[in-house]
């Protein structure tokens, strides 16, 4: 192998180890993003559910205040 070749070779090498560190470094963020991402949508989902029940529960105040006010007849 020629000094050409090698130092090619030691290029792509090169270039080959700091693309791979990349990929490492970037599927980190991403990871870190999507725990992130996950606990916002738990988090979410609660806060949700919380008004769902509140919303389940003034409804059901709605009907019977609607009861009571049309009980009398119309």
């Amino acid at each position: 192998m020629d000094a050409g070749e090698q130092q090619l070779r030691e290029i792509f090498e090169k270039n080959t180890i700091n693309n791979i560190k990349a990929i490492i470094v970037y599927n980190q963020l991403t990871e870190e993003l999507v725990k992130k991402l996950q606990k916002q949508v738990k988090d979410l989902d609660g806060i949700i559910r919380q008004y769902d029940s509140k919303f389940e529960n003034i409804n059901k105040q709605l009907v019977a205040i609607q009861t009571r006010v049309y009980a009398g007849g119309s």
